[in-house]
C-alpha cells in the first residue's frame, strides 16, 4: 500500500486533498458545535432541543435547573415525561413541530404551577429548539403598573370635572361680574381715552371668558356614560367648534359604542387632549376626527390644518418632556391597554395616531367605515 503523504498519481492527490477537506471541515464544525454548546451553557434562558419524537437531546444548565434533575436523566426523555402534554406551553411546542413554523408566545408553565414563561420555539432539521425565561415577576410587576396607571389616570379625570366645575361655578362668575361693572363704569367715563381704555378691558374681559368656557369644555366633556363614544364625540365636536370657530368633522362608526367602557374612555380623552392641543398651539381652522374599526385593529386619526409643531417642541412632547402637549397622557392612556401613538407634524398641519389591538373586544362588529359627519347638525 502506498504512503499516503506521497501520492503517485493526480488522482490520489485529488482524493487526498477532499479527504482533508472533509476533516478540516468536520473539525470545524466540532469547534463551532462546542463555542455554541458554551454559550448556550452560560445564558441566564433556559434551552433544551427536541427530536421528531419529542425526546430532549440537548439542553443547557438552566434548563436542567428548572427541570429539577440530572441532565444525564433528562437526555433521551420524552418531553411529555417532564411536562403535562396538555399544558399551554405544550400545545405551543406542538403547533411549532408540526406546522414547522417558529412561534413565540407568553404561556403558562406545565411543569411549575402558576409560572409564566416567554417562550420561543423554532424547528430545526433534526426536530425543535425551544427557549424559554421565567417571566411570572415581571407580569405581575406589569399587571400592577397597569393598574396604577389605571388609578392615575382616573384620579386624573376626576382632578379635571373638579377644575371644571370650579372655573364654571366660581371664576366664570367672577368674570362675568368684571363685566357688568365695566359697563356701569361706561356712564361715569367721558368719551376719549378712558373711554377707549374701559372698551379694551370689556374685549379682554369678554376674551377671557370665552377662552375659560373652552378650556372648561375641554376639561371635561358631557358624560361617556349615557351617549356611548360615538355621541359624546360628535356633542363633544360640536361643542368645540362653537366655542372656538373651528370646524370639525367626525367619521365613527356605530361599533365604537360596544367598545368595553374604559376603552371608550381612553379613545375620548386622546381626542380631547388633541382638539386641547390644536385650539392652544395650531392656530388651525379645520380638524377631522377619524375612527376606523377593522378585523383585528381599531386606528384613531385627528388630524388638523394648523401651523405644525416645531422640530424641537415635536421631539420634546414625544419625549414627554413637554407636559403642556398632553402627549405623555395620550400614551399612556394607549399603551394601558397593549396600544401605542405616534405624533406627526410638519408646516401644514399635525396627525395624531392612536393604534389599539382589538384582543379585548372581538364581539365587534365588522367596524363598517362611516360616513363623515359635521357636528354642526348634531343638537
Amino acid at each position: 500500500m502506498g504512503d499516503l503523504s506521497s501520492p503517485r498519481t493526480a488522482s490520489e492527490k485529488r482524493q487526498l486533498h477532499d479527504l482533508r477537506g472533509r476533516i478540516e471541515a468536520a473539525v470545524e464544525v466540532d469547534h463551532v458545535n462546542e463555542r455554541l454548546r458554551s454559550v448556550l451553557a452560560s445564558v441566564s434562558d433556559c434551552y433544551l432541543t427536541l427530536d421528531r419524537s419529542y425526546r430532549v437531546t440537548d439542553l443547557n444548565e438552566a434548563a436542567r435547573d428548572w427541570v429539577g434533575t440530572d441532565s444525564d436523566q433528562v437526555l433521551g426523555t420524552c418531553l411529555w415525561d417532564l411536562c403535562s402534554p396538555d399544558a399551554e406551553c405544550s400545545r405551543v411546542i406542538r403547533d411549532g413541530m408540526e406546522g414547522r413554523r417558529r412561534i413565540r408566545r407568553e404561556v403558562m408553565s406545565g411543569l411549575r404551577r402558576g409560572r409564566c414563561l416567554d417562550l420561543l420555539v423554532c424547528p430545526s432539521t433534526e426536530g425543535l429548539s425551544v427557549f424559554f425565561t421565567d417571566v411570572t415577576e415581571q407580569r405581575a410587576a406589569k399587571a400592577a403598573l397597569d393598574e396604577l396607571a389605571g388609578r392615575f389616570v382616573s384620579l386624573q379625570d376626576e382632578e379635571r370635572q373638579r377644575i371644571a366645575e370650579e372655573l364654571h361655578d366660581s371664576t366664570t362668575q367672577h368674570l362675568v361680574a368684571a363685566d357688568l361693572h365695566l359697563m356701569r363704569l361706561k356712564q361715569y367715563v367721558s368719551s376719549g381715552e378712558g373711554q377707549k381704555v374701559l372698551n379694551e378691558a370689556a374685549n379682554a374681559v369678554e376674551e377671557a371668558a370665552r377662552e375659560l368656557h373652552s378650556f372648561t369644555y375641554l376639561l371635561h366633556p358631557p358624560g361617556l356614560e349615557h351617549s356611548g363614544l360615538a355621541g359624546t364625540v360628535q356633542a363633544f365636536a360640536a361643542g368645540f367648534a362653537r366655542r372656538t370657530g373651528l370646524d370639525a368633522s367626525i367619521r365613527m362608526p356605530d361599533t365604537a359604542d360596544s367598545l368595553p367602557f374604559d376603552v371608550q374612555r381612553a379613545l375620548l380623552r386622546v381626542i380631547q387632549e388633541a382638539l386641547t392641543n390644536t385650539y392652544r398651539h395650531a392656530a388651525a381652522s379645520r380638524l377631522i376626527i377619524d375612527l376606523r374599526v377593522g378585523a383585528d385593529t381599531l386606528k384613531l386619526r385627528v388630524l388638523d390644518d394648523g401651523c405644525g409643531l416645531t422640530r424641537g417642541v415635536r421631539k420634546a412632547a414625544e419625549s414627554g418632556a413637554l407636559l403642556g402637549v398632553g402627549v405623555t397622557s395620550m400614551q399612556a392612556r394607549m399603551v394601558r391597554f397593549g396600544g401605542n401613538l405616534r405624533l406627526l407634524s410638519h408646516a401644514r398641519g399635525t396627525l395624531v395616531v392612536a393604534t389599539l389591538p382589538l384582543g379585548f373586544a372581538s364581539d365587534l362588529g365588522s367596524g363598517r367605515e362611516p360616513a363623515a359627519t359635521s357636528p354642526s347638525a348634531v343638537h
